[in-house]
């Protein structure tokens, strides 16, 4: 896990007469590193409070935190970037910029007895979420599962409690977000280009239009990676010859 402060000192703390601690929220908005353009749909994790959120349409991001809490920043295609909150940074009325640098996959490649990059990204954000999965999952009275069935009554803590709801959406999420790597990973920008040979804007139109589901990925060999590739690279060339500005173009 990288570890980055968001701001270097915790000098004017004030200390509390009572053992509770008020709670804070850090607030900002998250932005791609390099053309400064918003992400939405960001994933925001207060590990010390085991609380989350999700970057709205404008990048926004809300989380409960107080200074010294650790909290992660991560969507797929995007190095997590995490971060140690300082009691100033909950106080900049303007919030606090979350700068995401790209994860630009490298070829793809199968190196015998060693892990690929993927692999070894996952192992780091199954460690970084332990908390998530060994975390008590609540049953119904009776030890029952909702999946089991509907017992007579609930546990103390129901599984309907808010902080267990908040906990199978935060679950749901990293699901979503491991496919979404791991499609990064055999549908690469620099793979897709160097067959294509598209590049910038025409590049990026082409992951987005022909982006592969995560079971073909699953299943697809690098050669049927290759081959998806070509195919689809023919529906694009076809799309963009038969588009009406082309076509007035031509005449």
């Amino acid at each position: 896990m990288r570890l980055r402060h968001l701001l270097f000192s915790f000098f004017g703390l004030v200390a509390l007469s009572t053992p509770a601690v008020a709670q804070q929220v850090l607030t900002g908005k998250v932005r791609q590193k390099t053309t400064n353009a918003i992400l939405a749909s960001v994933t925001v994790v207060n590990h010390t409070q085991k609380k989350y959120n999700v970057s709205d349409a404008g990048g926004n991001y809300r989380i409960v935190a107080n200074p010294g809490d650790t909290i992660t920043f991560s969507s797929a295609g995007y190095h997590a970037d995490t971060a140690l909150v300082a009691q100033s940074a909950l106080q900049d009325k303007d919030g606090y910029v979350v700068y995401l640098e790209a994860n630009l996959v490298e070829l793809p490649s199968v190196l015998v007895g060693q892990l690929s990059n993927y692999q070894l990204d996952s192992m780091q954000r199954k460690e970084d979420y332990t908390w998530v999965d060994n975390r008590h999952k609540v049953k119904l009275a009776g030890d029952q599962t909702p999946a089991d069935g509907v017992g007579v009554g609930f546990s103390p803590v129901t599984y309907f409690s808010k902080e267990e709801r908040n906990m199978r959406q935060l679950r749901q999420q990293l699901k979503v977000e491991e496919k979404d790597f791991y499609i990064d990973s055999r549908f690469p920008p620099s793979y897709v280009s160097m067959v294509t040979g598209l590049k910038g804007d025409s590049l990026q139109h082409f992951m987005d239009a022909y982006r592969p589901t995560y079971n073909f990925c699953r299943n697809a060999s690098n050669e049927d990676i290759l081959l998806y590739i070509n195919e689809k690279l023919k529906f694009y060339h076809k799309s963009y010859l038969e588009h009406p500005m082309f076509a007035a173009k031509q005449n």
